[in-house]
C-alpha cells in the first residue's frame, strides 16, 4: 500500500512538471517584450503622465526609484508620492529629488476602515493626478530612462486601456535566490493569458501598471477593490472583466525589482499576502473552505517541490545501505521528475530573469521547505485575523 502512495505521488509530480514546463515555454514564447530600440514613429504629441507611488517607510528602498524618474526621458511627466512614513522617507526622496518641479510629495490621509493602505494610497493620488494616463509604481523598483517613453508608446501603438510590465526580480541574499523563484516561477504562468481578450485570465504587476484616466475613473479605480492584498491583479481582473483592453510585457532589461531585501522581510511580507491574497482572488469566504486550501495548496507545493528531492535522496540511501544500485521504476519516475523540476527552474530563472539560476537544486528542495512553512504561517495567520504588515493588520473579507 505504501508502494502506492509513492508511486502516485511521484507520477502525480512528474506530470505537473511537465505541463509546467510546457506552459511556461509557450507563455514565455507568445508575451511581448518591450525594447529599448529606437522607436519608428515618435510620438507628436506625448500625453501628461502621472505617475503614483505609494511610500511607507522606504527611506532604504526608495533611492534607485526617485533617481531613475528623474532621469526618463519621457518629456511629459508628473510624479506623485504619497507617503505615509515615520522614517527618512520623505527626507530621502526631496534630497534626490531636489528643484525638480515634476515631483510633488502628499501626506497620506488617515486610513479609513475597510480599505488597505497600499490601494487606499494609489486612489489618493489618482484623485489628484492631471494625466491622460495613470502610472503606479512601486518604490523598491528601479527602471531604465527610456521605460515611460516605451511603454506610452506600446500602449498607444496597442490600443491598450491597461498595460503593466514583468520586472527583472533582484536577489541577493542567499535566501532570496533559493525562495523567491517559486512564487515569482508561478506568476509566469498567466502573462500569455493576460493579453488574449478571449480569456478570463488577467494579470497585472504592482510595480508598473500604466493605465488610461478614464478607464481608471469608468471601473470607479481601487474604490471596488479596497479590501484586497492583492491589488495588481485584482485592478487586472476589474479592467479586462469590464470590456477593456488589458496588456502586459516583459521588460526585465528596463525594470529591476528587489521585492524583500532580508529573510525576515521575505517571510513577513509573504505571510502577508501569500495566502490571503490567493483566497481573496478566489472570493473564498467561509473558514472551512479557506482551510480546505491551504491544506490542497501546501500538498502540491510538497508533491511538486519538495517531495522528489527528499525521494531521491531516500533512494540513493537505501541503494547505498543495501548495496543494491539495480535501477527500479520509481528510481526512474524520481530522477526523471527531479530532472524536468531543475529545468523547469533553470528555464524560468534565465527567462524571466529572476535571482540566479546556478540556485535551483537549492530551490526545488530548501526552497521548497521554506516556502510551505511561509505559506503555513500565511495560512494561520489568515485564518485567525493576525495577518499584518508594517504595524497594520488585514482580513481576509472578500
Amino acid at each position: 500500500m505504501l508502494d502506492l502512495v509513492w508511486y502516485a505521488l511521484i507520477i502525480f509530480a512528474l506530470i505537473a512538471w511537465i505541463l509546467y514546463f510546457i506552459l511556461v515555454t509557450y507563455c514565455y514564447l507568445k508575451t511581448p517584450h518591450l525594447k529599448k530600440t529606437p522607436s519608428e514613429k515618435p510620438l507628436k504629441n506625448p500625453p501628461l503622465v502621472s505617475v503614483v507611488i505609494p511610500s511607507r517607510n522606504e527611506e532604504r528602498r526608495i533611492g534607485g526609484c526617485i533617481r531613475t524618474l528623474r532621469e526618463q526621458t519621457y518629456p511629459n511627466l508628473e510624479i506623485i508620492i504619497v507617503d505615509d512614513s515615520s522614517d527618512n522617507t520623505v527626507e530621502v526622496i526631496k534630497s534626490i529629488a531636489g528643484n525638480d518641479k515634476r515631483f510633488k510629495i502628499i501626506k497620506q490621509k488617515k486610513l479609513p476602515d475597510g480599505w488597505v493602505g497600499k490601494p487606499f494610497a494609489l486612489q489618493q493620488g489618482s484623485k489628484l493626478a492631471k494625466g491622460d494616463l495613470l502610472l503606479f509604481m512601486d518604490a523598491d523598483t528601479y527602471y531604465d530612462p527610456s521605460i515611460i517613453e516605451k511603454s506610452v508608446e506600446y500602449a498607444i501603438a496597442n490600443n491598450l486601456d491597461m498595460l503593466s510590465l514583468a520586472p527583472r526580480h533582484i536577489c541577493k541574499s542567499f535566501w532570496e535566490k533559493v525562495v523567491q523563484p517559486i512564487p515569482f516561477g508561478v506568476i509566469a504562468l498567466p502573462l500569455a493569458k493576460t493579453n488574449d481578450p478571449n480569456s478570463k485570465v488577467a494579470l497585472a504587476i504592482g510595480p508598473f501598471i500604466m493605465i488610461k484616466h478614464s478607464t481608471f475613473n469608468q471601473v470607479k479605480g481601487y474604490e471596488s477593490i479596497k479590501k484586497y492584498i492583492g491589488d495588481d491583479a485584482q485592478l487586472a481582473t476589474l479592467v479586462k472583466g469590464s470590456g477593456f483592453k488589458l496588456g502586459i510585457a516583459n521588460a526585465q532589461s528596463m525594470m529591476n525589482l528587489r521585492m524583500y531585501d532580508s529573510f525576515s522581510g521575505m517571510w513577513e511580507g509573504w505571510s502577508k499576502n501569500a495566502f490571503l491574497g490567493m483566497v481573496q482572488n478566489r472570493k473564498i469566504k467561509s473558514k472551512v473552505g479557506q482551510t480546505l486550501f491551504l491544506f490542497v495548496v501546501l500538498f502540491i507545493i510538497f508533491d511538486l517541490i519538495v517531495f522528489p528531492s527528499l525521494a531521491l535522496i531516500f533512494s540513493v540511501l537505501i541503494a547505498i545501505v543495501t548495496r543494491s544500485f539495480l535501477i527500479n521504476y520509481f528510481f526512474l519516475f524520481v530522477a526523471l521528475t527531479w530532472v524536468i523540476s531543475l529545468i523547469s527552474f533553470v528555464f524560468v530563472q534565465l527567462s524571466y530573469k529572476i535571482g540566479k539560476a546556478y540556485y535551483a537544486p537549492l530551490t526545488i528542495s530548501l526552497g521548497g521547505i521554506v516556502f510551505m512553512l511561509i505559506y503555513l504561517n500565511s495560512g494561520l495567520k489568515t485564518l485567525s485575523g493576525k495577518v499584518t504588515w508594517k504595524g497594520r493588520k488585514y482580513s481576509a473579507e472578500v
